[in-house]
């Protein structure tokens, strides 16, 4: 049987962009397909990876001091 797919967020450090979903078994397979998008053999330091379940990506927002 087959469990569920999950869906997860990805931003890169140093970057405001969130990106995603990125539908996926387990956290694991969500980190494999993010490394296929970014073409590379492993994923930049600082990375963060969450569950969109536990929170959603955030929309892009202006500052209002600017």
């Amino acid at each position: 049987m087959r469990t569920s797919s999950r869906t997860f967020g990805y931003k890169l450090s140093g970057f405001f962009m969130e990106y995603g979903p990125i539908e996926a078994d387990n956290l694991d397979a969500a980190k494999s397909q993010i490394r296929q998008r970014l073409g590379v053999s492993r994923l930049p330091l600082g990375v963060q990876i969450w569950d969109l379940a536990e929170r959603p990506l955030t929309r892009w927002r202006i500052d209002a001091a600017s």
